[in-house]
């Protein structure tokens, strides 16, 4: 079972990615959101969910241990599969999710493409059930941004431009999510 890839981007296509891994090149299916921060001959490292079917063998990517963890639960519903799921990580970030799933917002779901209101039940249903573990993965992830933006602030930056910067990153330690940071303000 593949967890888990590291390796550089050769191609990437409207859904998915191809990873260069020591020669060997996989096809990753991403979120649109992670899809526009990726760049070609960029090195990447990122988590895998590897779904075996009869005919099918694909590998679904994340950046964010959170984007994962909303996958793998949406994909366990019934009547949810892959694509949906994907769908939805890609129009909704994982802060709106949980505030729709805190609020039980189903027409929110339903704007999302192949999410009808059956559908859009089900899914707030199954997922308030769990709603503790989103809870506690979002305040992890929202305290170590508080730390890179208090950082950059304390560094001279201007509030606005560094929240938009941290709030976009792909990383989640609050060290990395710095250098991508500082990178982007020194151009």
């Amino acid at each position: 079972m593949i967890v888990g890839l590291k390796g550089i981007i050769d191609k990437i296509n409207s859904n998915s990615i191809y990873i260069n891994v020591n020669g060997v090149v996989y096809e990753v299916f991403v979120t649109l959101i992670d899809l526009n921060n990726l760049e070609v001959n960029k090195n990447i490292e990122i988590k895998i969910i590897q779904i075996i079917r009869e005919d099918s063998d694909n590998l679904y990517g994340f950046m964010k241990d959170e984007t994962k963890l909303f996958f793998s639960e949406l994909i366990k519903i019934n009547g949810v599969g892959a694509k949906v799921a994907m769908a939805i990580l890609s129009t909704i970030s994982e802060s709106e999710l949980v505030e729709i799933i805190r609020n039980s917002d189903e027409k929110a779901l339903v704007k999302v493409p192949k999410i009808g209101l059956k559908t859009a039940k089900r899914i707030l249903i199954e997922l308030t059930s769990i709603q503790d573990r989103f809870q506690i993965v979002q305040t992890s992830l929202n305290s170590e941004r508080n730390i890179a933006i208090q950082t950059l602030e304390q560094l001279g930056f201007n509030r606005n431009e560094v929240i938009k910067l941290v709030n976009h990153s792909k990383y989640e330690k609050h060290q990395d999510i710095i250098k991508e940071s500082l990178g982007k303000l020194a151009r």
